[in-house]
């Protein structure tokens, strides 16, 4: 039996606040066609079934048009032939039991098996049981629905969310919690997982099939796709749907000793035009002259503008005082802002007593917030 594995879609997604003739969002369009370009490629490869590992929709309220492209698309799956698996992720989950997930106006299609409720379900194809946990409101529950699984003689499992082992990698997002490395169980034919944005192998059965887009300059680098997955010999195929990546993060350009004219031409000359047709670039130039920086307008770089979708430039002035590069934790704010406020104290001659009152106070407020995050999206 073959599948093809695949998560993260995020039908939705807006970003530069650049539209087209028909003032749609760019960046939102451009996600819906490679959705697309990803279900006729599936059709071609002709697997016995598709798994989404969740967030097909970047929000959990998301709009009519994102709703109509994966309604489309499961059609195209559906008249191929191809049954669809589908757990809901963090972004497209309701998060609250009172709210309707958007995945209820698919209930009933045929051929197609959800898992969105925050509750253990199973799905036999063929000779294999796909066991689906999908996202849960509390992260003490996978471990519960895990316990439900009831196994057949050829096992998948579908979950998302990032792993223990991989929690240093972590999105940062809304509702995000850690999966314990104990459901990476080896009697599994496979696990796919999603959340990870990255193709990324966990181990031996287990991986991450990453996005097929990419959605920030973190990602640039990562490798992008679906995965093509022989469950009967375990062999795992990595495949791209774009030719070319369309996000690219150049490397820093030290402009020491540079004029204005000087820096404009290293831009240039990193980004051929040819190649940046339609493309979302970003040049980093470092140890720049203030001065020299203040003689560079628009109209230098217009010829490249015109070309890309967009062109962000990043200057780092050479008199500039190096700061430290402090990663927060935000899913422990509390914690953090513990230890921030620890170190500011320090620096004034509060009784001890007082410093610990402080420490408290807005540690409770920390936790107020937390809670509120975890209720509510507050990243939009």
């Amino acid at each position: 039996m073959k599948i093809v594995h695949m998560s993260d879609s995020h039908l939705g997604f807006q970003d530069l606040n650049k539209v087209d003739d028909k003032g749609r969002n760019i960046i939102e369009e451009m996600i819906y066609s490679g959705f697309f370009t990803t279900i006729e490629k599936i059709i071609d490869l002709k697997p016995d079934a598709v798994v989404h590992a969740g967030d097909v929709f970047h929000r959990e309220k998301p709009g009519i048009r994102p709703l109509y492209i994966f309604k489309k698309g499961l059609e195209r799956l559906n008249d191929a032939g191809i049954p669809v698996i589908i757990i809901s992720g963090n972004h497209d989950a309701p998060k609250s039991l009172v709210k309707t997930s958007p995945f209820c106006i698919y209930e009933g299609m045929k051929d197609l098996n959800l898992a969105h409720r925050g509750e253990y379900k199973y799905f036999d194809i063929d000779d294999h049981r796909f066991h689906c946990i999908p996202y849960c409101l509390e992260a003490e529950k996978y471990k519960s629905e895990f316990l439900k699984i009831k196994y057949s003689k050829r096992n998948v499992l579908i979950m998302h969310g990032m792993v223990k082992s991989m929690w240093s990698e972590r999105r940062n997002d809304v509702g995000e919690y850690e999966l314990d490395d104990s459901f990476l169980r080896s009697d599994f034919d496979y696990i796919a997982l999603g959340h990870s944005h990255g193709r990324r192998k966990v181990n031996d059965n287990t991986w991450y099939s990453g996005s097929v887009e990419y959605f920030s300059f973190d990602e640039a680098n990562q490798k992008k796709g679906i995965l093509l997955v022989d469950l009967s010999t375990g062999r795992i195929e990595p495949l791209n749907i774009y030719e070319s990546k369309y996000r690219i993060d150049y490397p820093p350009i030290d402009c020491t000793g540079l004029s204005a004219e000087d820096i404009v031409s290293e831009i240039f000359k990193q980004c051929s035009l040819n190649d940046n047709v339609n493309k979302i670039i970003r040049c980093n130039l470092t140890n720049v002259d203030r001065n020299q920086y203040k003689k560079i307008n628009s109209s230098m770089l217009s010829e490249l503008r015109k070309l890309c979708i967009d062109l962000k430039i990043i200057y780092k002035f050479k008199d500039e005082e190096k700061k430290m590069d402090t990663q927060i934790n935000i899913s422990n704010l509390s914690e953090e802002f513990a230890k921030y406020i620890s170190s500011e104290i320090s620096k004034i001659s509060y009784s001890k007593e007082m410093n610990d009152k402080i420490i408290i106070y807005g540690s409770n407020l920390m936790n107020k917030v937390e809670k509120a995050r975890n209720a509510e999206d507050l990243n939009r």
